[in-house]
């Protein structure tokens, strides 16, 4: 660890901005945030940008880097500097790093509230941490329970939400297009699932941004029972309420790490719907088929009909006319 250190320090002492760059870049994605934009750039020796707290705009910062080059000390103006541009950017928090010495008054004035100011010995240790945080894993362990917590969910959410709406009558014609639409929607939902490298240690961001899809899908089961169909197709709304269902409680099992064989059976039941809706194009070619053939037996079975009334006039006239 102390032959780490020293690596770390000697590489920090003489540097180039784009690589002291990649440092900063790593301790601030440690504290989830993200680079906004860049406020101003000078070569090799100064960057200033505003990042922000998980994509939140009114939680921005200003991160000032700093390189000096070895043996130089910063300049003792630099905070007022960093205190202008703090002002001038309307930004209360700030992440100085520099690998130069700075005065004790200066760091005094940095320093502060939501002020975080990193030199060499603050960024050695806090990579040294990061480096030793990713090293050890931690493996949740999948709990069976009794009722999903995303059952518990979607009861609360239909008992607060009895919306009275009217029927919404949809033709043949139109069905392809609703089927399309949900397909799309929920194929997008899987796909992210599918992007998480491991569903047994998932990141915190990954875990808030799939329970914002939760939310996001609980209004269309309030959607769907309203949807009337033809005979053929009635039953596309019970799928399509069970396949919005179903993918709330998948995601819930995800994130809440409940029993791994509750996702997969959840999860084979949301691409059996998937299937019935991605082949809805040919049931509807399969129906007009069917449904001209049936048009073409009546059509040929009434012209037998009138056929056979044609012929039995025909014989009638003639026993009348003979029999006269």
């Amino acid at each position: 660890m102390d032959s780490e250190r020293k690596a770390r320090y000697e590489q920090l002492y003489n540097i180039k901005l784009t690589e002291f760059y990649n440092f900063v870049s790593e301790v601030m994605g440690d504290f989830n945030y993200s680079l906004h934009r860049t406020v101003k750039d000078i070569d090799n020796k100064r960057r200033i940008e505003i990042w922000t707290y998980q994509s939140r705009e009114d939680q921005a910062a200003v991160v000032w880097i700093e390189v000096v080059k070895p043996g130089e000390v910063l300049d003792p103006y630099i905070t007022t500097d960093v205190l202008r541009t703090m002002n001038d950017e309307n930004v209360t928090r700030l992440f100085f790093f520099t690998n130069g010495q700075m005065g004790p008054e200066e760091k005094d004035v940095l320093e502060g509230s939501n002020h975080f100011v990193f030199g060499t010995d603050e960024i050695v240790e806090t990579l040294i941490a990061i480096d030793m945080k990713r090293s050890i894993k931690v493996v949740r362990k999948r709990k069976k329970v009794q009722v999903p917590s995303a059952m518990v969910l979607i009861k609360n959410f239909l008992k607060a939400n009895k919306v009275t709406r009217r029927e919404i009558k949809l033709k043949t014609s139109a069905v392809p297009e609703l089927a399309s639409q949900y397909y799309k929607l929920i194929r997008r939902v899987l796909n992210e699932i599918d992007r998480i490298p491991d569903i047994n240690d998932i990141p915190s961001q990954t875990r808030e941004r799939l329970k914002k899809i939760q939310y996001d899908l609980l209004p269309e089961l309030l959607k769907t029972p309203y949807y009337t169909f033809t005979y053929q197709f009635v039953y596309l709304r019970n799928a399509l309420f069970s396949l919005i269902e179903y993918t709330i409680v998948y995601i819930g099992n995800i994130i809440e790490y409940e029993a791994e064989d509750d996702l997969k059976k959840n999860r084979e039941v949301i691409e059996e719907i998937m299937s019935k809706l991605d082949s809805v194009d040919e049931q509807i070619a399969n129906y007009k088929s069917d449904l001209m053939f049936t048009s073409e037996k009546v059509a040929l079975k009434l012209i037998i009909y009138a056929a056979v009334f044609s012929l039995a006039a025909v014989f009638i006239m003639i026993v009348l006319k003979f029999t006269r």
